[in-house]
C-alpha cells in the first residue's frame, strides 16, 4: 500500500507535464492579426479560432456594393489561400511545443530461464535520455524564431493579397471609367454623325461624308463591346481573389479611382520600407535561427547521454528432493547409534537465506562516444547555412531599396502623365474639334477634319483614363513595396 502511495505524486507530476504540453496558437493568430491590420489599415482580418463567422462577416461588407477597402476586408476574411497559410502558424506553435519536450524514458526486461528448471534470470532497466537538458534551450530557440518567421511571412501574404486586391479593383474601376468614356465617346461621334447627316439632307454634303461619320461611330462602338468583355474578365478575376465566384455572391465596386496625391521623398519611402517590410524581419530570424542551429549542432557532439537505474535478480537452480534413509544412516554413522536425521529450524533457514545476494540494484549510465564522428561535418554545414542567410539578408535589403526606387519612379511618372493629359493634351483636344465643327458648318472644311480632331479627342480621353488607372495600379506597387499603405 505505502508503494502505491509513493507512486501517486511521481503520476501526479506526469500528468502535470503532459497536460502543459497543449498547444495553444491564439496569441500566435492575434499577432498576425494585429500586424496586417496596422500595415494594411483593414479592421477585419480571418482568425482560424472564428471560422465560422467569416461567411456573415462577407455577406455583411457585400450589401450595398464594396469599396476598394471593404473589398480588402473580404480577402483577408475570405481568400483561402490566405486561410491555409494562417494555420502554418498552428504548426509553428505546434513545433514550439514539441522542441520543449523531453524525450520519453527507455525501460528495458529481460527474462532468462535456467536448464533443469528453478527462479529466472531477470534484469529491469529505466533509463533516460539526458542530452535534452542541454539542447532544449537551443532547440526552443530555433522553434521560436521559425514561429515568428511564419507569423511575419502570414503577414506579409497577406499584405500582397491586400495589394492585389487593390491592382485588381483599380483594374476594374479603370474599364467601368473606360466603358463610360467610350459611351461619352459615343456619344460625340453621333453627334458628328447627325451633323453629317443634316448637312447631308440640306444638300450641304456628299453621301461620304455620312458614311465616314457612320464608319467612325461604329468603330466606338466596337471599342464599347471590347471593354464591357475586358471589365467582365477583370470582375471574374477579382472574384477570384475574393473567393466568391459562386453566383449571386460577385463584388460590385463602387468606388473611383484616386486622386493623384504629391509625390513623397524617395529617401522616406526607403527608411518607411526598411521598418515596415515583414520579410526584411523574417530575414533576420532566419539569420538568427541558422546561428542558434550552429550552437545545436556543437551539442550535438554526444548524440546519446542517458542515465537510469538497473536491477539484476539472479537465477536459482531447483532443489533436488531430500533421500530421508540416506540422511538418517549418515547421522547414524556419525553419531554412533541410530540416529534421526537433522532438520533446520525455521530461524536457521532464514539466516543462511539473507547470507545469499538474491538480487542486485544500482545505477546506470551510457553515452555514445564521438570518437569516429564528431559532428564535424553537420557543425560545418550549420555554419555554411547561417552565412548563407546573411547573405539572403543582405540581398533582400538591396532588393527592397531597388523595388521602392522603381515603384516611386513609375508612380511619378505616371503622376506626370496624368497631369500633362488632364492640363494640356484634353484642352487641345477639345478646343481642335471645337474648330473643326464650326469650319465644317461654315463649309469651309470637309468631315475629315471633323473626324481627326474627333479621333484624337476620343483617344486622348481613352488614355487619360488609362494613365489614371496606371497611377492608381503604381500607387498599389509602392504600397505593395514599401510593405504597407502610403499613408502610414
Amino acid at each position: 500500500m505505502s508503494e502505491i502511495r509513493g507512486r501517486c505524486p511521481l503520476a501526479g507530476v506526469v500528468g502535470l507535464l503532459v497536460g502543459c504540453a497543449s498547444v495553444e496558437p491564439g496569441a500566435d493568430y492575434r499577432q498576425a492579426g494585429d500586424l496586417i491590420r496596422h500595415r494594411v489599415g483593414s479592421g477585419e482580418v480571418y482568425d482560424p479560432q472564428a471560422d465560422a463567422l467569416v461567411e456573415d462577416k462577407v455577406d455583411a461588407l457585400l450589401v450595398d456594393g464594396l469599396t476598394i477597402d471593404e473589398a480588402v476586408q473580404v480577402a483577408l476574411l475570405n481568400n483561402r489561400g490566405l486561410q491555409g497559410a494562417f494555420l502554418d502558424i498552428g504548426v509553428s506553435r505546434a513545433e514550439v511545443v514539441q522542441s520543449g519536450l523531453l524525450a520519453n524514458p527507455t525501460a528495458s526486461f529481460l527474462a532468462k530461464l535456467p536448464e533443469g528448471g528453478g527462479r529466472a534470470h531477470v534484469e529491469f532497466e529505466l533509463a533516460q535520455e539526458l542530452v535534452d537538458l542541454w539542447q532544449i534551450p537551443v532547440r526552443k530557440k530555433i522553434a521560436e524564431a521559425q514561429l515568428e518567421v511564419t507569423v511575419l511571412e502570414v503577414a506579409r501574404q497577406a499584405i500582397e493579397l491586400a495589394a492585389d486586391i487593390r491592382a485588381a479593383c483599380y483594374r476594374v474601376v479603370t474599364l467601368e471609367q473606360s466603358e463610360a468614356t467610350v459611351r461619352e465617346n459615343l456619344q460625340l461621334v453621333e453627334q458628328s454623325e447627325d451633323l453629317a447627316r443634316r448637312r447631308f439632307e440640306a444638300g450641304e454634303a456628299s453621301q461620304l461624308d455620312v458614311n465616314l461619320a457612320r464608319s467612325n461611330t461604329i468603330d466606338v462602338r466596337l471599342e464599347l463591346l471590347q471593354l464591357e468583355r475586358e471589365r467582365r474578365l477583370a470582375e471574374a478575376a477579382l472574384a477570384r481573389l475574393l473567393n466568391l465566384s459562386e453566383a449571386g455572391r460577385q463584388p460590385v465596386l463602387r468606388d473611383a479611382l484616386p486622386e493623384i496625391q504629391a509625390p513623397a521623398d524617395e529617401d522616406a519611402l526607403l527608411g518607411l520600407a526598411m521598418t515596415q517590410r515583414l520579410d526584411a524581419r523574417a530575414a533576420e530570424f532566419r539569420v538568427r535561427a541558422a546561428e542558434n542551429q550552429v550552437q545545436q549542432e556543437w551539442l550535438k557532439v554526444f548524440p546519446s547521454v542517458s542515465a537510469g537505474i538497473a536491477l539484476e535478480r539472479s537465477e536459482r537452480r531447483a532443489l533436488p528432493g531430500r533421500n530421508v534413509l540416506a540422511d538418517t544412516a549418515r547421522d547414524s554413522i556419525a553419531a554412533g547409534g541410530l540416529t534421526a536425521p537433522t532438520i533446520e529450524s525455521r530461524a536457521q533457514r532464514r539466516a543462511e537465506r539473507r547470507q545469499e545476494i538474491d538480487a542486485i540494484l544500482g545505477p546506470s549510465f551510457s553515452a555514445t562516444l564521438p570518437i569516429w564522428d564528431q559532428n564535424q561535418a553537420q557543425i560545418a554545414k550549420a555554419r555554411y547555412q547561417a552565412e548563407q542567410r546573411r547573405k539572403e539578408y543582405e540581398d533582400l535589403v538591396d532588393g527592397i531599396a531597388n523595388q521602392v526606387g522603381q515603384a516611386a519612379t513609375s508612380l511619378r511618372s505616371a503622376r506626370q502623365i496624368v497631369q500633362f493629359y488632364r492640363d494640356e493634351a484634353l484642352p487641345q483636344s477639345n478646343q481642335n474639334l471645337d474648330g473643326a465643327r464650326r469650319l465644317y458648318q461654315a463649309g469651309e472644311q470637309g468631315i475629315i477634319v471633323v473626324i481627326e480632331a474627333q479621333e484624337s479627342l476620343v483617344a486622348r480621353r481613352r488614355a487619360y483614363v488609362s494613365a489614371l488607372g496606371e497611377y492608381a495600379a503604381a500607387m498599389a506597387e509602392l504600397e505593395r513595396a514599401i510593405g504597407g499603405r502610403l499613408s502610414e
